[in-house]
């Protein structure tokens, strides 16, 4: 037994120095190459395949990186970096890999050249922080107001996306930019993206479509009931209109059929009775979050009104803030206030199904995009993307700084960097220059998945971005994906926001920087192992990363094989 099981005890993996490193570096060098693929406009599709045979398909790096379960430390900090840029700003997701898992590769070289990890690590720290100085200075600021670069910032965001197939057909991100346009609050400057619903259903793609109000995915309660109100007055109710139940268990004790009558009918009374004071109150739409009896149904619908029962708390909401109304939960204190309204109330086929849509509001303050695609997957994925380039727009809204997409602007930052490397001395010099190698693997990934020749791209991009004068860009030329060819990309509406770009070198040279100086992997080996069997049951014990089965007394299997992972 060696001094170290001795420290440690028997079954301690212990490795330092020299191949610990080299171990995290391969590891985050193979997360970059699993997502690098699907990177720009061209980039491929992923489907991931779980335990359970649940199909997830997607080009988002976060949500591939999210399913996949990864042992190495090295490659979980990767996984983390990707999915903390996702939270924090929304886009990005794959280019904070690419550009992590280059400056790891760079790494490797320079640790081959002799330079030790502190100066890879100290140049990568300086390297970093001028390229964050670079990027501001030659953001372009705009107004939040401005909905035409809002517009571009959504169409860039999602011409690398699934949906993006649907742009030249239907302007989604023309409707994207409209749902988030009518929610947000220009005048205090301040937006909640969770007012924008996202409906899915099956169907066709072309009849994607924003509605400017709510969709209820509910049916009218009463075939009684008509099917479209116009100039809808909303009452929004959390009261059960039907008989009360007691929330504990209560014995009512009936000693003839008088008694049952005289119960019964105190009991339609009082829904006759509640009834009657949602009618008097002037509205011809009642959404309920609880309850609504038949007989409550039959009274609303002779005064030709509507009602929609057991809706969801959070639709509940969502019609408040899109017709104006107030919920209630006193039926007695019912005012003109609680009322909402909206443009028409109606009832309609949405593929299968019938949906409740409440539209033509006055100043709706939440809106609904309704999806439509031909799978669950695709729905999936459109949900993902239109997520994103909302969450694009709103970085936009609070940080009004845009940079040019493409790639352009990692080849000037890149460019820069190598000038004001020459001021250096010493190896970091070498260190800087490797870092700004490192950015070009971005806009080289983007030539590469386009089918584009990466050198004469490099020579092109690099040749064409060199003109600087005095922090003013004369021109942004990037990786046009459509034509194939390197071209200027601020002409081209191509666009993205400042913070984004700010959130990704800053994220991956600190990633970068972490990995580096991890010397020594302590792993102590689990006594219990936790795996999964066919039908989906998970439990640990002892030596259960070993193929085995599982035997009653009798002999006879009582699971079925595993599957590890």
């Amino acid at each position: 037994m060696s001094s170290t099981d001795n420290l440690l005890g028997e079954g301690t993996q212990f490795s330092v120095g020299e191949e610990t490193r080299r171990y995290n570096l391969l590891a985050g060098k193979l997360i970059a190459d699993l997502v690098k693929t699907s990177f720009g406009p061209r980039g491929f599709e992923k489907i991931y395949i779980d335990l359970l045979g649940e199909v997830t398909l997607s080009k988002n790096g976060s949500t591939i990186l999210r399913k996949i379960d990864v042992e190495h430390p090295a490659a979980k900090v990767m996984i983390d970096a990707s999915n903390s840029v996702d939270n924090e700003v929304g886009d990005g997701t794959i280019s904070v890999v690419v550009l992590a898992g280059s400056l790891l590769e760079k790494a490797e070289k320079m640790l081959d050249l002799g330079i030790s990890p502190s100066t890879i690590e100290a140049g990568y720290k300086k390297a970093g922080e001028m390229a964050l100085d670079i990027v501001k200075s030659i953001a372009k600021s705009s107004s939040y107001r401005n909905k035409e670069i809002m517009i571009n910032l959504a169409k860039t965001c999602l011409n690398s996306k699934s949906i993006s197939m649907l742009c030249e057909d239907k302007p989604i991100a023309e409707l994207v930019t409209d749902a988030f346009c009518t929610i947000a609050d220009f005048a205090n400057k301040k937006v909640e993206t969770d007012d924008i619903k996202i409906e899915e259903k099956p169907g066709n793609t072309s009849d994607i479509q924003l509605v400017r109000g709510i969709v209820i995915d509910k049916t009218i309660d009463n075939s009684a009931m008509p099917r479209i109100i116009k100039n809808a007055k909303i009452l929004l109710i959390n009261v059960e209109l039907d008989n009360e139940r007691t929330k504990t268990d209560a014995e009512i004790i009936i000693h003839s059929p008088e008694e049952m009558q005289q119960y019964i009918s105190k009991e339609n009374e009082d829904v006759k009775e509640k009834t009657q004071k949602i009618i008097n109150s002037g509205a011809n739409v009642v959404v309920c979050q609880k309850g609504i009896s038949r007989l409550a149904q039959h009274y609303l619908s002779r005064a030709g009104m509507i009602s929609i029962r057991r809706v969801k708390e959070n639709d509940l909401h969502w019609l408040e803030k899109a017709a104006g109304g107030m919920i209630t939960n006193d039926l007695n204190n019912i005012t003109q206030e609680h009322l909402g309204f909206a443009g028409k109330v109606y009832e309609k086929f949405v593929g299968d199904d019938k949906m409740v849509f409440a539209e033509g509001c006055k100043n709706p303050k939440s809106v609904t995009i309704l999806l439509r695609a031909n799978s669950k997957r695709l729905l999936d994925e459109y949900h993902r993307t239109v997520l994103d380039a909302i969450t694009v727009l709103k970085d936009f809204f609070t940080h009004p700084s845009i940079v040019a997409g493409g790639g352009s602007t990692e080849i000037i930052i890149a460019n820069e960097l190598r000038k004001k490397s020459l001021l250096i001395e010493g190896k970091e010099q070498t260190v800087i220059q490797n870092f700004a190698e490192a950015l070009e693997e971005i806009p080289l990934t983007i030539a590469r998945n386009s089918g584009m020749n990466v050198i004469d791209a490099l020579v092109q991009l690099r040749s064409k971005n060199s003109e600087h004068n005095n922090g003013k860009i004369h021109s942004w030329y990037g990786i046009d994906t459509n034509e194939r060819k390197v071209k200027e990309m601020y002409s081209e509406h191509i666009v993205e926001p400042l913070i984004v770009k700010e959130q990704v070198i800053k994220t991956a040279s600190d990633v970068a920087s972490l990995l580096l100086r991890v010397d020594e992997v302590i792993m102590k080996q689990p006594a219990m192992y936790t795996h999964t069997h066919g039908d989906g049951t998970t439990h640990s014990h002892a030596k259960g990363n070993k193929p085995h089965d599982h035997f009653d007394k009798l002999g006879k299997i009582q699971r079925p094989s595993h599957h590890y992972y």
